[in-house]
């Protein structure tokens, strides 16, 4: 289709849905050059950290707007992301960083191109409120409830470092988060460690919220002091050759993100039911993890910081085979074209 038949159409039914002011915007956006490939799947987990903006833009026609057919192709498992992009087929996916490392380490020429959401403040750490824990001195000793090889275990290290606690004293018990909110409550944890929903919904139920990847809450239960003790996040990613053949088309996609990102940083109550029904997920808890998470495309000193961090972390654990570089997976040419004040580094 004609991208000024395209646009106008956008345009009319965005006036007709909101008024004229919010349909400008629409075409500003369609006129950043043809797309090379109209037609796209973008692989990706059907989770909310991963796909809530491809939801909420597919369910707001703003891949239409630019000109994309864009086809969502959802696995359960974020996991196997890798082994179906190593499967030669795919262009486009949605990624957390240390996929793309994995990629990088079999050989094959994949890049993060933009930051789609930091995550790392919704896995986080309560404690009990018997736990005897008034310091993070007392973390000493104390019976942890945590998936083994939770991404989490990476900001109680860093937690402890901070604070001079000795990390090896911690005492790790594998748990499924449902059994350790269970557990905490009992007794039979004095904390718990993982993600939301299971997070937030402990800390309601009678522990107290210490912290997370991002924030912390141990000098003050009700003030977030800003930390960066897990930098986790997933991001637009692209072969190689896609991004050579079609950098419009990825423009483009960036763009549409973009607005999704907006509605979601604004107003996330209104992004709740598109995602929620482009997911196929359900709404309840929805809205929180939408205000926990960091929507900005930002690549800033957390990500120059935090990567590194988190790839040691992995190749310390087993994870990964060896460290991969952040300038061997990261690609920031289109993002500083469409957004160049979102490259701070």
């Amino acid at each position: 289709m004609h991208s000024l038949k395209m646009n106008r159409r956008s345009i009319l039914r965005s006036m007709a849905a909101t008024g004229v002011a919010s349909a400008l915007p629409s075409l500003v956006l369609a006129e950043g050059g043809v797309p090379e490939v109209r037609s796209v799947e973008i692989i990706s987990v059907r989770d909310p950290q991963h796909s809530g903006q491809l939801a909420l833009a597919l369910e707001n026609g703003f891949f239409e707007d630019e000109g994309l057919d864009v086809t969502p192709n959802y696995t359960v498992n974020g996991p196997d992301l890798p082994s179906l992009a190593a499967s030669g087929r795919v262009q486009v996916l949605f990624s957390a960083m240390e996929q793309v490392a994995s990629l990088r380490l079999r050989g094959l020429d994949f890049r993060w191109i933009m930051k789609l959401s930091d995550i790392s403040n919704t896995q986080g750490v309560v404690i009990g409120n018997n736990s005897g824990i008034d310091s993070p001195a007392d973390l000493a000793g104390k019976r942890v409830g945590m998936y083994a090889g939770a991404s989490v275990e990476l900001a109680i290290e860093n937690m402890c470092k901070a604070h001079g606690v000795d990390f090896s004293s911690l005492e790790f018990i594998n748990m499924e988060p449902p059994e350790q909110a269970i557990a905490l409550m009992q007794g039979d944890i004095d904390v718990m460690a993982c993600w939301e929903p299971y997070v937030s919904n402990a800390a309601r139920a009678g522990g107290r919220l210490y912290f997370t990847g991002s924030k912390s809450y141990i000098e003050d239960a009700q003030t977030a002091q800003d930390v960066n003790w897990l930098y986790l996040a997933t991001g637009l990613t692209t072969s190689g050759a896609f991004l050579e053949e079609a950098p419009n088309t990825l423009k483009a996609m960036m763009r549409a993100m973009m607005r999704a990102n907006d509605i979601i940083i604004n107003d996330p109550a209104a992004a709740v039911g598109p995602i929620a029904k482009g997911l196929g997920i359900p709404t309840d808890g929805l809205e929180g993890i939408l205000r926990a998470n960091d929507y900005r495309p930002d690549l800033d000193q957390r990500l120059a910081t935090g990567y590194p961090d988190y790839i040691n972390w992995a190749v310390d654990r087993g994870f990964l085979d060896s460290f991969v570089p952040l300038d061997d997976m990261l690609d920031t040419s289109l993002l500083a074209d469409v957004a160049p004040g979102a490259v701070k580094i």
